[in-house]
Formats: C-alpha cells, structure tokens, sequence
C-alpha cells in the first residue's frame, strides 16, 4: 500500500522515480576518464605544495603549527557532526566528501595562490598599489577561488557522474569543497599569524584565528559560496525539462551570487561603521554574514524540498510497505529539520537511549530509499530491511502505548 500523499501536499517536480535508472552507482575510481587523472593530478601536486608550505612553519612555530592543525581538524569535524545530524552525509559513500574536502584543501587551494597574486600585481600596475593593497583581496578572491573549487565538484561529478541524483547531493559536495579551502587558508593563516605575531606566545594567533576566521566567520565563507554555486550547477544537471539557455542562466546566476557575497566579504565596505576593537570586529563579520547565511538557508530549503519529493517518489513506489516506512514517516523523509526535531522530542519524552534508536531508524529507512533507487529492491536493500524491523521493534518497546514513532 503506498503511503498517502493527501494530508501533506507534495513538493511539485518534474523528476520522479520512473525517471531514474537503477543500474546501480558508478565508483570514484574511474582510470579510463580523463577527469579521474586530472583530479588525481591536482589532488598529488596541491598535497605537495600544501606540505611544503606548513613544513617550514613546523620548523618556525612547532606549537603553533600543531595547535593550529589540530583546532582546525576539530573545527572540520564539527561540521562533519553537523551534516551527520542532518542525514547528509547519506547522499553519497564517504569517498565523495573525502575527495570534495581534498579538493578544496588541496586543489583549489593551491592554484588559487598564485592567480590571486597576479591579479593583485596587475591592480597595482593598472590603478595603483594602494587600490591593491584595499581592493585586491575583493577583485581577485571571488575570480579565482569560486571558479576553481566550483571547478573541482564539476571533475568530481564527471568521474561518477550517476551519484548526483538530487539537488541536495551535489549542494553538499559543493559545501565539502568549500569547506576543505576554508579549513586550509584557515590554517595557513594560522601558521603566518603566528611567525608575525607581535609576542612570542604561540597560542595566542592560534586562539584568535579559531574564533575569528572560524566561529564567527565559519557559517558563512567558503563553505557557503561554494554551496551557492553547487546549486545553479545542480540546477543546471537535474533539470531536463527546462530549455538550455534557462539551466544555463540558472548556473551562471547561483554563482554570480556566489561570487558577489564573497566580494562584499572581502570588500572594505563597511568597515568604517565599527569600531576597531573586537567587539567592533564581530559586528563587522556579522553585519556581512547574516545575508549570506540568509541565501543559503533559502537555498538549502529549495534544495530539500526537491530532494525531498524525489524520495517520495522513490519510496512510494519501491517501499510500499507499512512496517518499513510508516505515513508519517514517509512525510518527513526529505526534510532534515524535521527528522532531527522528532528525534530531539523523542528523545526528551523517552530518553537518550530511545533517540539513538530513532536515529538509527531514519537512516536505515534514509539508506533503503536510497539504495533501492540505485539498485532496485533486493540483497542490497535486505539488510537496512531487516535492520528496521529490529530497530522497530526496540524502540516500539520504549514508546509503547504511546508511540510517537
């Protein structure tokens, strides 16, 4: 019996599970693709310069340099903790987001330093070296960084090109990417503060790029722009029905946002209304910040909502049954929000221990839909079946008469 779709109405489009081949997935290891052997290039060459560049600062600031690297890896996880709460990170195996965070780090990272320095050089020579030392940042960031992080979550999906079935798969990619640049110029700047810093603390630049550069900037940098163009590409990918010129124009408009909140990020405007203290500072990052975290939260809705009529679809038609997928269930299965607040209700009603088994139970169901949309109904899909049931069957027992389930 397929789950009624009358009591909530379903997000419209044009997608559906009929449209979708379940042939299975494509790994990352492709040998006989181009983009495969470029991304390996980039990745190889980006690591070897990366690893020069924080070697020499091991050898200056030692401290620094592994206080640094381990704050910025806790700080990587933290998101990571995020996304998983979120159900995410169940878009695509984990080598997707291992290669997305690498190229960010890595990739782009490393051929945006030197095309940032020759634009600079070229506003110097053609305005002047004050206009540079100002402006620079905001012309050549934006040009470079966006284009090439974008750059990298485009050879990704040209290397398993059959992963990306939904807008939220390739948005979360996009903001893996983003994330592995911010985390490296984070930690480069990290490195750089400490050998100019004006003490001889070693701790201090540490603790102060951790709160400026990551928590009150963190929310809305690389992370977010990246995400922002992901999504016109996304848009560009999974909208057959619409003409060329419109997913063209589509893409070019999400990362012409992109590169827009990025310049105003680096852009002096503003500046002269705060104070130069922290305090000043903060509201400063905020003032900047708060549109862009607007944006992306009204992306990331878009992007659900359709992700989440494509699960739907999927599961209306390959998992009809009611003991795998109840009709409530089945409601929240494209919304994370919704899915994170009955675990936390739960949770509070019945105890940590009932929330981990409601936890896992969304994911198994996540996972069935998922899979049974790659590789149809059958051994692939029998164990997250059986997993539900038992799964069910523990947290029936906790919630029972009253279940909320």
């Amino acid at each position: 019996m397929n789950p009624p779709a009358a009591s909530t109405p379903m997000p419209l489009v044009a997608r559906t599970a009929t449209d979708i081949d379940i042939t299975g997935i494509e790994p990352f290891f492709q040998p006989t693709r181009a983009s495969f052997w470029l991304l390996v290039v980039l990745l190889l060459n980006g690591l070897l310069s990366i690893g020069q560049l924080f070697a020499s600062g091991f050898r200056v600031v030692p401290v620094a340099a592994l206080l640094g690297l381990l704050a910025w890896a806790l700080y990587t996880l933290g998101f990571v903790v995020l996304f998983r709460a979120m159900d995410l990170l169940d878009q695509h195996p984990p080598a997707a987001y291992v290669l997305a965070f690498a190229w960010g780090g890595l990739g782009a990272a490393h051929l945006s330093a030197p095309a940032n320095n020759a634009i600079q050089s070229l506003a110097a020579k053609l305005v002047s070296p004050e206009f540079a030392a100002v402006w620079g940042p905001a012309l050549a960031g934006p040009i470079t960084e966006e284009f090439l992080k974008l750059a990298g979550v485009i050879l990704i999906i040209l290397t398993a090109r059959n992963q990306f079935r939904t807008d939220l798969s390739v948005l979360i990619v996009g903001a893996m990417a983003g994330l592995g640049f911010q985390v490296v110029e984070n930690l480069n700047y990290t490195v750089r503060s400490a050998m100019n810093f004006p003490s001889d603390s070693q701790v201090q630049p540490v603790l102060w790029d951790l709160v400026t550069r990551g928590v009150l900037s963190g929310l809305w940098t690389h992370a977010a722009y990246t995400a922002v163009a992901s999504y016109g590409l996304a848009l560009f990918l999974l909208r057959p029905e619409r003409t060329r010129a419109a997913r063209v124009g589509m893409a070019v408009l999400c990362f012409a946002l992109a590169w827009a909140m990025h310049f105003v990020w680096n852009s002096p405007w503003m500046e002269d209304w705060f104070s130069d203290d922290f305090v000043g500072l903060a509201l400063l990052l905020l003032a900047k910040g708060l549109p862009v975290l607007f944006a992306v939260t009204l992306i990331w809705h878009a992007a659900t909502r359709e992700t989440g009529a494509y699960l739907h679809a999927l599961a209306a038609s390959l998992v009809p049954e009611r003991d795998l997928l109840r009709d409530d269930e089945w409601l929240r299965l494209g919304s994370p929000l919704d899915r994170w607040r009955v675990r936390r209700d739960i949770g509070l009603a019945y105890g940590r221990r009932a929330r981990r088994l409601k936890t896992r139970l969304q994911r198994e169901q996540l996972r069935l839909v998922l899979k049974a949309g790659m590789y149809g109904r059958g051994a692939r899909t029998a164990r997250h079946e059986r997993a539900i049931r038992r799964v069910r069957a523990r947290l029936d027992a906790i919630t029972q008469p009253a279940s909320a389930a």
